[in-house]
Parts: structure tokens; C-alpha cells; sequence
């Protein structure tokens, strides 16, 4: 029987920058360039079309998922949608729903199709390599 040695987590070997600041980590914010997302479209009210993302990013599920734990399901499923749709699609259904365009069912199917899209794994942009996205290690690596 083949054991293995557990894992352990190293701390990164300081470089001679890390060195000046103490080994303190430094991170810089700046504004990135609006990145062109595929989107495809996830329910009509009228002619009027709603889009989500082809794949939900790393950074929608964290913020969704924080959301869900401080909140609560509730506040979580709405962030969930206003993240998933853009802010001004999200402010158009808002609109409808106050207006009384759609109906209270019509609204919580809309909010309930936008969580189970947002929930299947199949649909979560990975920061793996693109071909090893979604494969799950079958144990055989040896140490």
C-alpha cells in the first residue's frame, strides 16, 4: 500500500522588492478596461430580451456566496440576479415588477431561473487551463 506524504502550504520565497517592504504584501488597484462578455439570453418580458453571462465568472460567485452567508438567501438570490444580469437589466426587471408588467409568479420565476443558472456547476468560468476545466483528479497521481 502506497501512502502519501500530506501537503503542506509554503509561504512564498520572499524576492528582493518583498525585501524593502518586509515581506508585506503590495497590491495596486487600477480601472480595467471593459472586457466584452458572451452573453445569451435567458427570458423575454414582451419583446424585451434579458441576457446572462455564457459563463458566471469566479468573481460573481465569491461575492454572491458572501452575500447568501451575511444576509441570507433571500438578499443572496437578488444579488445573485443583479450581478448575473448587469445592473441596468436588473434595474429594468425592478421596474417591470413594480409597474405590475408581470406578476408576482412571472418575477419569482425570473429570480428562480437566474439562481438555478447561477448554481450549475457546468455554467462557472474555471481559472484552471481551459483543458483541465471541470475534470476532477481521479485519485491514480503518485507523490
Amino acid at each position: 500500500m502506497t501512502t502519501r506524504a500530506t501537503k503542506t502550504r509554503t509561504a512564498p520565497v520572499p524576492t528582493e522588492d518583498d525585501a524593502e517592504d518586509g515581506g508585506v504584501l503590495r497590491l495596486t488597484t487600477s480601472s480595467a478596461p471593459p472586457v466584452e462578455e458572451a452573453r445569451e439570453p435567458i427570458f423575454y418580458i414582451n419583446d424585451e430580451e434579458f441576457t446572462v453571462p455564457k459563463l458566471i465568472s469566479p468573481r460573481i460567485v465569491y461575492l454572491s456566496i458572501d452575500k447568501m452567508r451575511r444576509e441570507g438567501a433571500l438578499f443572496g438570490s437578488m444579488y445573485v440576479a443583479e450581478l448575473v444580469l448587469g445592473k441596468a437589466q436588473y434595474v429594468r426587471l425592478l421596474e417591470h415588477y413594480e409597474e405590475e408588467n408581470i406578476t408576482q409568479e412571472q418575477f419569482d420565476q425570473a429570480i428562480k431561473t437566474i439562481n438555478n443558472l447561477f448554481f450549475d456547476q457546468e455554467r462557472r468560468a474555471s481559472n484552471q487551463p481551459e483543458e483541465d476545466a471541470g475534470k476532477a483528479s481521479d485519485g491514480s497521481a503518485s507523490a
